[in-house]
């Protein structure tokens, strides 16, 4: 675990930071300086850009992360073909885009006119959003299977939040108007794709060759099978991850400002997901190896140890947002009331995602990858009528209710799996030891007095909790892996 701890430390440091920005772009400077509609349209397009993106990759992404080893191992570097053949599906898939998308803007008229006008204004912005994006997820994909990890999260994480962070600076002091905000906003890609393509093609770690190699030609059969399989369960995977603030832009009564008011909550539980991403770019490498290998007790060790270090960082996440919700809504204003309810309900959905570690990836890269596909697949066929039902019964407060249904039945159904096929499963005793100590905890700040102060109160019992929260995973070695990391650092910066 030592080359995963050290790349997820540095992974998770750009994280975090870039969490800080965004927390301060979401939660303040969004909401005192553009309209709820104007932040709904922010995360409308981001949406519709991400489920378009993965359709325009053509299932290569999903390729290069499986078989990017193989061809590694059995081709010298000049005569790997897999980059070339990778650029150019995703080449194809934006020309597809260009073709097939004015096709349907009659339908998206008439879906969003009525409650989403400005997303039908700036519906073109789609175009070099999701282009952008599209190549930005490619050279993702190369940069994890080169274990450049730390690159990788530092571009989306940190990168991608500082940008926007200008571009609003520069709406505040009037140097841009809102309609060349939304314009720059979509080709924010622009440039972490041109750093990525700078350090890969510098370092010499993506040939362009545009020759099928005899590999290519002998397992080609696999290739587009599993690259089909998992396009596929992209599409759905990435539908299941997106529809939520997509139907509540055309449904909820609120329309984009609902839209605002989720994206605001989601941002919230989101925070959940930092160790979850550093762990998932840094470990994909190492699991796909060890099917590679057939070392299936590496492969159980980390799928233990990320689910219980996982459940642990998010309840800590959990637990301080949760603690401070009244004073945020009281900071944003009555306008987002409905926050609490969303992030209430949305944690826990994102805690049972996070308790369960990294199931799809254990799937994704081993020989029945295609159970990846069809759980995907019932992850839609659950969250789409779920979230459009209960947003047209609940408004705003429908995708998170959906979105728990659907994850509880999701994540059961690919635990039952694991275990059938490969009998692993990722819980211990020390799970229930950690919620069991993040919930007396939670309890006794809870009911502490409050300060004058909004931010001061924040501050307060956050810190409270975390260092109580801290204190005793470390006083029952909950966890072998924070307990080893704490006393490095306490004796490399303290005694």
């Amino acid at each position: 675990m030592g080359i995963v701890r050290k790349q997820s430390i540095l992974s998770s440091i750009y994280i975090y930071i870039g969490f800080v920005i965004g927390a301060v772009n979401i939660l303040i400077l969004f909401p005192r300086y553009f309209t709820t509609e104007q932040i709904g349209l922010t995360r409308i397009l981001l949406d519709v850009a991400m489920m378009f993106s993965t359709v325009c990759t053509l299932g290569s992404i999903a390729t290069v992360l499986k078989f990017y080893p193989v061809y590694k191992t059995h081709l010298p570097r000049e005569k790997n073909d897999l980059p070339a053949l990778s650029i150019v599906l995703c080449t194809i898939g934006c020309l597809l885009l260009l073709i097939a998308v004015p096709l349907l803007k009659p339908w998206i008229l008439r879906k969003f006119g009525a409650r989403s006008p400005l997303f039908i204004d700036y519906f073109d912005l789609i175009y070099p959003f999701t282009i952008t994006l599209t190549f930005f997820s490619l050279f993702e994909a190369y940069a994890w299977s080169l274990k450049k990890t730390v690159l990788s999260n530092a571009l989306k994480e940190f990168a991608f939040r500082l940008l926007t962070s200008v571009l609003i600076v520069l709406f505040i002091v009037g140097w841009i108007s809102f309609p060349e905000f939304i314009g720059l906003y979509s080709w924010i890609f622009l440039i972490p794709v041109l750093i990525f393509l700078y350090s890969i093609i510098r370092q010499k770690e993506l040939p362009l060759n545009f020759s099928a190699s005899r590999l290519t030609r002998r397992i080609r059969g696999k290739l587009f099978s599993f690259g089909g399989f998992l396009f596929a369960g992209a599409i759905l995977n990435i539908v299941a991850r997106t529809n939520d603030t997509i139907i509540l832009a055309s449904q909820s009564t609120g329309g984009l400002s609902d839209a605002a008011v989720f994206t605001i909550a989601t941002y919230l539980v989101t925070v959940m997901e930092v160790p979850q991403r550093s762990l998932v770019s840094i470990t994909t490498p190492f699991i796909s190896e060890g099917w590679r290998s057939r070392n299936f007790e590496k492969i159980e060790r980390l799928y233990k140890k990320t689910a219980l270090n996982l459940l642990i960082a998010g309840l800590a996440i959990f637990g301080v947002v949760l603690l401070n919700m009244n004073d945020i809504v009281r900071f944003l204003g009555p306008a987002y009331a409905a926050l609490t309810g969303i992030v209430l309900v949305s944690g826990i959905a994102k805690l049972i995602d996070l308790s369960t570690g990294l199931n799809t990836q254990i799937l994704l890269l081993s020989k029945h990858w295609k159970l990846d596909f069809f759980t995907n697949m019932m992850l839609v066929a659950l969250s789409i009528p779920l979230n459009y039902w209960l947003t047209k019964k609940y408004n705003v407060m429908g995708p998170a209710y959906g979105n728990l249904i659907a994850l509880v039945v999701f994540n059961t159904v690919r635990f039952v799996f694991i275990y059938k096929l490969f009998r692993f499963q990722p819980f211990t005793i020390n799970n229930l030891k950690a919620i069991i100590v993040a919930i007396i905890v939670f309890a006794g700040v809870w009911f502490l007095p409050s300060v004058e102060g909004i931010f001061l109160n924040i501050f307060i019992k956050s810190v409270v909790f975390l260092c109580l929260y801290g204190w005793m995973i470390l006083r029952f070695n909950i966890s072998a892996d924070i307990t080893e990391l704490f006393a490095i650092v306490k004796s490399r910066f303290f005694w």
